[in-house]
């Protein structure tokens, strides 16, 4: 045996998730082995989840909700179970999924669990490359492993500890144990993707791209270090729901190495918009994003964000992230500082603006009075203006366009990202091509990149990055 303790798990559940969804029976069998002599335990337990079981996995697994009904709930088992675990390998097919819920179930229990763990699907591809499909029903059928109850927690942990056992039937101990030990010393990888996926990445900055079955990418991420942050969503210890799923459905990584961070920022969000990724809820194509201008009497006008002519933007507050996040900044202004929200045209209940009736915040004595007269118009549109400056889009510091530049030493390589009025215009390798840039129409503003722009502007005072102005 490659370990003096191996664990062979197998947990059933209510779903995919190990954060919203629950443990329904686990099956443990335990080999411990001092030199040739083996011994064997096995253990099994159903589990009350404490939520329904839905239909489709009481017809996959047969654990029914009254079967579990009258079942100790994992907490009560977590100490049996964590002895049972302790000091071992843990073995499971697809193991991120089990060792994941059981992760995410010892947590809820109050208790730190965390163990080596070898996944037989990745044993199964690394050992027969060519011989797929690398389900578990595909390698009973393939070894002729029959007698045991499948989609049952003990079942099926009595399926991979068999085997193993027909693993080392076929191939030399030192051969599999060399096997066994290269997956056991590399981070993790998805089920679907063979064990040197991730060393085909490079450690460089960077965006990659997740695929599913087809060709539309299901994630597109960016990093400093990309092989590192791809390693990090398949970390069973670190798990979060979207990995988890994204853990499932990925067959395919593409990356695209840029020369640092600006780079993998700008790539990430064009990457983003266009190819709308299912997984990426925060950056795919904010259609809720807002700005505002004020009138006369320093009422905000709102509008959307996207799409904005560059030449207005010195008029312009904002980006936010929805309308209701700009009226609650507003709002809060108006409470701390004595602003009248009524005349700011954000409260309706206190009557009409203008017609002389107070505000809800002047009956509690957190308005100056501009709604009844106290203080003027004027005086108020101005300490609204005041106040709000600081979210205001500043004029663009420089007489045209400018390239920054960012060079990875290392990697012998240089980006040239070109801006003009807040926008991105392209990033090229040289300054000369920077200059052809100019020729094409300026493009419309982006509330996303203007905050990448901020950001490499910030960088460029610190000294980190290099600035060149282009001439017009």
């Amino acid at each position: 045996m490659f370990h003096p303790r191996v664990c062979f798990v197998d947990v059933e559940t209510t779903g995919s998730s190990p954060a919203r969804e629950r443990v329904t029976e686990i099956g443990v069998v335990t080999v411990d082995a001092d030199g040739d002599e083996v011994r064997v335990q096995e253990w099994s337990s159903l589990v009350n989840p404490g939520l329904p079981i839905p239909p489709e996995i009481q017809w996959l697994t047969g654990i029914t909700n009254a079967m579990v009904r009258d079942a100790p709930g994992f907490a009560a088992l977590a100490d049996e179970l964590a002895e049972r675990l302790r000091d071992a390998i843990f073995v499971a097919h697809n193991a991120r999924f089990d060792y994941g819920f059981l992760k995410a179930e010892f947590a809820r229990a109050g208790i730190t669990w965390s163990t080596r763990t070898l996944c037989t699907v990745r044993l199964s591809r690394l050992l027969y490359p060519d011989r797929g499909p690398h389900s578990l029903d595909a390698i009973v059928a393939r070894f002729g492993i029959e007698g045991e109850q499948r989609h049952r927690a003990l079942g099926d942990a009595r399926v991979l500890w068999r085997l193993l056992q027909r693993l080392y039937q076929r191939h030399p101990r030192g051969e599999l144990d060399a096997a066994v030990g290269r997956l056991l010393s590399r981070p993790a990888t998805p089920p679907h993707l063979p064990p040197e996926a991730l060393d085909e990445i490079a450690r460089a900055p960077g965006v990659y791209l997740f695929y599913g079955l087809n060709a539309h990418p299901i994630y597109i991420g960016k990093s400093i270090d990309v092989r590192d942050r791809v390693a990090d969503h398949f970390d069973a210890d670190n798990a979060s729901s979207r990995d988890a799923r994204l853990s499932q459905e990925v067959r395919r990584i593409e990356w695209e190495e840029t020369a640092g961070e600006i780079g993998a920022l700008l790539r990430e969000a064009e990457l983003v918009k266009t190819r709308l990724p299912a997984h990426n809820i925060a950056l795919r194509r904010r259609v809720n994003q807002v700005v505002f201008t004020l009138d006369d009497e320093a009422r905000p006008r709102f509008a959307p964000a996207l799409g904005i002519a560059p030449a207005t933007l010195a008029r312009i507050y904002g980006p936010f992230s929805s309308r209701a996040a700009a009226r609650a900044l507003l709002l809060s202004l108006a409470r701390e500082h004595g602003l009248c929200a009524k005349s700011l045209g954000l409260e309706r209940r206190g009557g009409r603006r203008g017609d002389g009736r107070p505000c809800f915040n002047f009956q509690l004595g957190l308005c100056r009075g501009a709604c009844v007269g106290v203080e003027s118009p004027a005086e108020h549109a101005a300490r609204a203006r005041e106040l709000l400056a600081g979210r205001r889009i500043a004029n663009w510091p420089y007489s045209g366009a400018i390239a920054v530049r960012e060079v990875n030493a290392t990697r012998g390589r240089e980006d040239v990202h070109v801006f003009d009025q807040w926008c991105w215009r392209g990033t090229v390798r040289t300054l000369a091509a920077a200059a052809q840039l100019l020729q094409q129409p300026l493009p419309q503003f982006d509330p996303d990149l203007y905050r990448v722009v901020r950001a490499a502007l910030e960088r460029v005072a610190r000294g980190v990055l290099e600035l060149t102005p282009l001439a017009p």
